[in-house]
């Protein structure tokens, strides 16, 4: 009965969401049409033409939070509009043999010899979604946006090259050299360049320089905006937004590739994100066959009856370990609470959380296999390191390991004078404080939840009083990036696409808004995190891979010491969708089986 009722509400759903446009299936003909004429430099799709027509149906598991590009830092919002309604400079072919960059918005790029200066060579002819020219001045306008001290954008961090005496970050420095070309000139060589420009999702000039010349920026493209208003170079912009129900994306009309018959791209009319917040329901949403695809993504709980579907209508492709994390971390912040005046830990406990003894002891007791067995159904890898193996090329096996050991973590806990001084099963500190940690989460995903009651019971087997506390996403955002009033928090990064240091230096660096365990440091507050700042900027400085992937081994390395996170569990990756979609091509990473939606198309 469950079941039925699920698929009858979302029938709702879908029949007032595509009730105005094209049905789930191919018609032959764009509706809506293509506008515009075709750019100068189109792009030329070599591999299989597809037919037009149809709506791509769908699912996210919260709300979005912006249509922002700019400030989106959380799944919901990204999932949406990076890739389907925002672009960078280049793109990057996610299941390409091997994976790759793509020159995308441009014919081509090139690198100086001692790599510190990188020229792209603009597509002419290219048009924003309301029909205005693609020039120099758009890619300009959006890197200076980023740099604003005053505009929250986590795409900063990866363009950061050093700091100055005075602490300020040293960028590269970026100018047009005329309307279809530029140049970034950097301070020193970094080969691997092209990772930060495919974070750099473009904005209009024309449509918000005046909103961020008047320090509005962070003001714009709000949820309670038209969604209409959102200008992108994406192969779809946003039609339509309703709280709690969807996101209606429609055909870019003015997109710039063509496949190689000569056909506008993309093929598909609209998508529809259904805004699922049950994540049980998203997967009896998939198999009532009200989704074309299972996203965000087929979960470990899922994977078994979902693979049971799998025949001439449905496809569930196993891609290996997801370079997906989730990780426990403590709140090490040292600051005070401007509000209060009050350190955002109590002094006592930020004393034992900044202890990499007890950090440690607590990676002992937890039960990495057990916790793969039990929430994560068997398709759990047990992880010690912030990096996937399932990233065979970055991972480092030079590792501090924490092999299920509560002995060993009640023997550390009593070497920094921990002790059950009154009976009652649990730690007590010198002065008599009840050690207790409570773990947050966010309350919509069933496998955070469950990994945080399950640490909860390792830790309270070796005498640490531990509970959950579940909260929404929003909230938990919010709490762990600015309110910073936590003890622990159970969540997990997402695999950045491509993968490698560039995209973690959010996490890694001390000042990175992601470096959760104690963000936005003015100066490191340790020497470890002093020495992984140094490790990246040398990582970004060196021209030899081999050199590259040893720095970033050690950086691993000091991680799996030094636990600002305390790694748990890996999943293994499998991307499920009906059968009938063409140039469906699956990756483990993000968007896994829409990174080339402009090519997916609904066979007849």
């Amino acid at each position: 009965m469950r079941r039925y009722l699920a698929a009858i509400s979302i029938m709702t759903l879908l029949a007032s969401a595509c009730g105005r446009g094209s049905p789930s299936g191919a018609q032959g003909v764009p509706d809506p049409p293509f506008q515009g004429d075709l750019p100068q430099d189109a792009y030329i799709y070599e591999a299989e033409p597809g037919t037009y027509g149809g709506t791509l149906t769908l699912a996210t598991a919260n709300d979005m939070k912006t249509f922002n590009v700019i400030l989106a830092a959380e799944s919901a919002s990204t999932d949406v509009l990076w890739t389907h309604v925002f672009r960078c400079l280049i793109d990057y072919r996610n299941a390409d043999d091997p994976p790759g960059y793509d020159p995308g918005l441009c014919t081509r790029w090139e690198s100086s010899p001692d790599a510190k200066q990188w020229t792209f060579y603009l597509r002419r002819g290219v048009r924003w979604s309301d029909g205005e020219p693609f020039t120099a001045d758009d890619v300009l306008f959006t890197y200076d946006v980023i740099r604003d001290k005053s505009v929250a954008s986590p795409i900063r961090d990866v363009f950061v090259e050093g700091k100055q005496e005075n602490g300020d970050p040293i960028y590269p420095d970026l100018e047009k050299t005329d309307d279809h070309t530029v140049r970034f000139t950097l301070h020193k060589p970094n080969g691997m360049f092209l990772d930060a420009v495919f974070n750099l999702w473009l904005i209009p000039k024309h449509k918000w320089e005046a909103a961020w010349r008047g320090g509005r920026f962070n003001e714009v493209m709000k949820l309670s905006e038209n969604p209409e208003d959102v200008v992108s170079l994406g192969s779809f912009r946003i039609k339509e937004y309703v709280s709690g129900q969807r996101v209606v994306l429609e055909r870019n009309p003015y997109f710039w590739k063509l496949d190689k018959k000569g056909q506008r791209l993309p093929y598909l009319d609209r998508i529809v994100f259904l805004i699922l917040k049950d994540q049980n329901t998203i997967a009896l949403t998939f198999e009532a066959g009200q989704l074309d695809v299972l996203t965000p993504r087929l979960r470990a709980e899922d994977y078994w009856r979902v693979k049971k579907l799998e025949g001439p209508e449905f496809t569930v492709a196993d891609v290996g370990v997801s370079l997906n994390t989730t990780w426990l971390a403590l709140n090490q912040n040292t600051a005070l609470n401007p509000n209060t005046g009050k350190p955002f830990v109590e002094p006592w406990k930020q004393k034992l959380f900044r202890n990499r003894e007890f950090r440690q002891a607590i990676s002992y007791a937890i039960d990495r296999q057990g916790l793969a067995n039990t929430v994560f159904s068997g398709r759990g890898v047990p992880l010690n390191s912030f990096v996937s193996p399932g990233d065979s090329y970055w991972h480092s096996q030079e590792l501090m390991t924490y092999p299920y050991d509560p002995a060993r973590a009640r023997q550390m806990l009593a070497q920094i004078g921990l002790k059950d001084t009154n009976g009652d099963s649990f730690l007590e500190d010198a002065d008599g404080h009840t050690v207790e940690i409570s773990i947050i989460t966010n309350s919509e995903n069933s496998q955070r939840v469950g990994s945080a009651a399950f640490v909860a019971r390792n830790l309270n087997e070796v005498g640490i009083k531990a509970g959950t506390a579940p909260l929404s996403f929003g909230l938990l955002n919010n709490t762990i990036q600015s309110t910073f009033d936590f003890d622990a928090v159970i969540v997990g990064w997402r695999a950045a696409t491509p993968s490698g240091p560039s995209n973690y230096r959010g996490i890694l660096l001390s000042s990175g808004l992601q470096h959760v365990c104690f963000p936005n440091q003015l100066s490191p507050s340790t020497p470890w995190e002093a020495r992984v700042d140094q490790l990246i900027y040398q990582i970004q400085a060196s021209p030899d891979e081999t050199e590259r992937r040893q720095l970033f081994a050690e950086i691993q390395r000091i991680w799996s010491e030094e636990l600002p996170e305390i790694e748990l569990i890996a999943e293994r990756e499998a991307i499920a969708y009906k059968t009938r979609l063409g140039n469906v091509h699956p990756s483990p990473l993000p968007p896994r089986a829409t990174w080339n939606i402009e090519e997916i198309f609904f066979r007849r």
